[in-house]
């Protein structure tokens, strides 16, 4: 797995801390997540035109720069776009950046033939989550791959903030994998669904198809 060198990476979002990705032990589940979605992207590259949503501080852009003509990243944050711009310039990689909300994102109608978005649901209320999954469909070509990834339940987020963030920010995950799943099935067709740790799940990689 390509990463962007530790010194080139920068954030001030508090929900993607890009120091996870360096530091022992926990660096290699959050490292995983990302080569699960990975595995399922590559299985039908190239893409023409792909997108990543909500994409932090760029860690995946390395990897999904191998698999695309044109990249794309969509973040919320205004800032992200000023902090990440430098990492890509001594990356030496090409992505269009754009500001905006996955429930309302900046895009024709079936213009991607991928889209990937690791960690960015279950930060929405619960009542945004259909109309995040109804955009992602929207901008995606029929037939498109859709690759979603997401924490379980609350009560395994909560074990993980005290364990391992040792804060107690638990509203950050408005929304469980419960009802991200139930508003995937409803919407979109779903291929295939990976675990991280299948006896006790702390983390969904979703393959979807519109």
């Amino acid at each position: 797995m390509q990463l962007p060198q530790k010194e080139n990476l920068k954030t001030s979002n508090p929900e993607n801390p890009p120091q996870r990705y360096h530091q022992p032990l926990i660096r290699h589940i959050y490292i995983k997540r990302l080569q699960m979605a990975l595995d399922f992207l590559k299985a039908a590259v190239p893409y023409e035109n792909l997108l990543e949503i909500g994409y932090g501080s760029g860690v995946f852009f390395p990897e999904l720069a191998k698999l695309s003509k044109n990249l794309y990243g969509l973040e919320v944050f205004p800032e992200a776009k000023k902090e990440t711009e430098p990492m890509l310039k001594k990356e030496n990689l090409q992505v269009q950046l754009l500001t905006g909300s996955v429930t309302a994102m900046p895009f024709p109608n079936n213009f991607f033939d991928a889209i990937v978005c690791i960690s960015a649901l279950e930060h929405l209320r619960p009542e945004d989550v259909e109309k995040a999954i109804l955009e992602i469909k929207r901008v995606v070509k029929k037939g498109g791959l859709i690759v979603l990834g997401f924490p379980s339940g609350r009560k395994l987020m909560q074990l993980y903030c005290i364990l391992i963030k040792r804060n107690l920010h638990f509203d950050l995950h408005r929304s469980d994998h419960n009802l991200i799943l139930e508003k995937l099935k409803k919407n979109l067709t779903i291929k295939n669904v990976k675990k991280l740790f299948s006896f006790l799940p702390i983390y969904f990689v979703v393959k979807c198809q519109k």
